[in-house]
C-alpha cells in the first residue's frame, strides 16, 4: 500500500519569511476567531428566528433556515481548530499535533458545511432573480415543497463525494531527534486521489458555478428592479399628490431592497472570489503546496480564505434585519425591542 506522509519537505527560496509568516498567521487568526464567535451567536439567533416565524411559511424561509443552521455548525465546527493553533504554539507533550488531527475531524466537515451554504446561497439568487423576471411562475416552480427537496439533496450530494476521503485518512505518531513525539498524517494512494478529486469539485466546480450563477442572476435581478422602479416613477408622475407620494413610497422601497441585495450578493461574491485565492496561486507560483517551497505563502493564502467564508456566516443578521421587515418583527417580539 503506497502512503504519502504529511510533514514538511521544504525545498528553495520562500517568498516571505517565516516570521512573516508567523506574524500574518497570528493577525488572521484573530480574526477568524471574533467572526467565529460572532458567526456562533448571530446564526443561533437567525434559526430560532426563523423557527418562529415558520420554517415552511415560504421557500426564502427554507433556504435561509438551511443557511443558517450550515452556518451554525462551520461556525461551531471551527473552533476547535483554532483552539489548537494556539495550542501548539505553547509546544506542550500533551497537546502535540492537536492542529493536525482538527484539520481532519473538525475542519472537513467545516468545509462540508461551507459548501452546503454555497449551494443554497446560490439556489436562493437563482429564485430571487425568477421571482423578479417571472413573477407570475416562480410559486410554480420554487414553492416550499420543491426547495425543502434541493436542500436535502444538495445535503447528500455534499456528503457523498466529500465523505470517503476523510475513510482513507490515518495518524501515526512520529518520533523526533529530541526523543518526542508527533502526529503526522498519513494518506493512502487512494486518499490522495479522493483529495484531489474534492479539491476539483470543492474549488472549481462548485465555486466557478456559483460564481457564475450569482453574478448572472444578480445582475438580471438589479437591472429588472431598476426597470420597475423607473416604470412606476413614469405611471405616477402624472398622478395626483397623495398618488405621487405613494409612487414615491414604493420607487424608495424598491431602491432599498436593490441596495440590500446587491451588498449582500457583493459581499459573497467576494468570498467566493477570495476563496478561489488558493487555487490561483496553485497554478501560478511554484511550491504552492503544503510541504513545498513556498508552504508559508501558501498556508496564510488558504487561511484567508476561511476567514472571509467567517466572515460572511457572520454577518448574515445585519442584512436579514435591514432586508426583511419580517424578520425584524419576529426578532424584535423575541428580544422584546421596540
Amino acid at each position: 500500500m503506497n502512503v504519502t506522509i504529511a510533514k514538511d519537505n521544504q525545498q528553495g527560496t520562500s517568498l516571505i519569511s517565516q516570521n512573516l509568516y508567523y506574524w500574518g498567521m497570528g493577525v488572521l487568526h484573530v480574526a477568524i476567531v471574533a467572526f467565529n464567535v460572532l458567526g456562533i451567536v448571530t446564526n443561533a439567533i437567525n434559526t430560532v428566528v426563523f423557527v418562529k416565524q415558520g420554517v415552511t411559511s415560504d421557500s426564502i424561509s427554507v433556504s435561509l433556515f438551511a443557511m443558517s443552521v450550515s452556518d451554525f455548525l462551520s461556525s461551531v465546527l471551527m473552533f476547535p481548530q483554532l483552539v489548537c493553533y494556539y495550542l501548539d504554539t505553547f509546544d506542550l507533550t500533551s497537546v502535540k499535533g492537536c492542529y493536525i488531527v482538527t484539520s481532519v475531524v473538525t475542519s472537513y466537515p467545516h468545509i462540508m458545511c461551507t459548501k452546503f451554504t454555497c449551494l443554497v446561497q446560490t439556489y436562493i439568487s437563482l429564485e430571487r432573480a425568477v421571482c423578479v423576471v417571472l413573477p407570475l411562475h416562480v410559486k410554480r416552480a420554487f414553492n416550499v415543497k420543491n426547495t425543502v427537496i434541493v436542500n436535502v439533496v444538495c445535503c447528500i450530494v455534499i456528503f457523498i463525494i466529500f465523505t470517503p476521503y476523510t475513510f482513507t485518512v490515518q495518524f501515526a505518531s512520529e518520533r523526533e531527534k529530541s526523543n518526542s513525539t508527533h502526529i503526522v498524517l498519513i494518506l493512502t494512494s487512494l486518499g490522495q486521489t479522493l483529495g484531489h478529486i474534492n479539491y476539483i469539485i470543492s474549488s472549481f466546480i462548485i465555486n466557478n458555478t456559483s460564481i457564475c450563477v450569482i453574478s448572472v442572476a444578480t445582475v438580471v435581478t438589479l437591472t429588472r428592479l431598476n426597470v420597475t422602479r423607473k416604470w412606476r416613477e413614469s405611471v405616477f408622475h402624472s398622478q395626483r399628490n397623495t398618488d405621487d407620494t405613494k409612487a414615491r413610497r414604493l420607487s424608495a422601497k424598491s431602491l432599498e431592497l436593490t441596495k440590500t441585495v446587491t451588498v449582500i450578493t457583493t459581499l459573497y461574491l467576494i468570498c467566493l472570489l477570495c476563496s478561489q485565492l488558493p487555487a490561483m496561486t496553485v497554478f501560478s507560483l511554484p511550491g504552492m503546496s503544503e510541504t513545498g517551497e513556498n508552504k508559508y505563502l501558501y498556508q496564510i493564502v488558504y487561511t484567508l480564505r476561511f476567514d472571509m467564508e467567517a466572515m460572511h456566516s457572520s454577518l448574515n443578521l445585519f442584512f436579514y434585519l435591514k432586508l426583511s421587515s419580517k424578520y425584524r418583527e419576529v426578532f424584535y417580539s423575541i428580544f422584546r425591542m421596540n
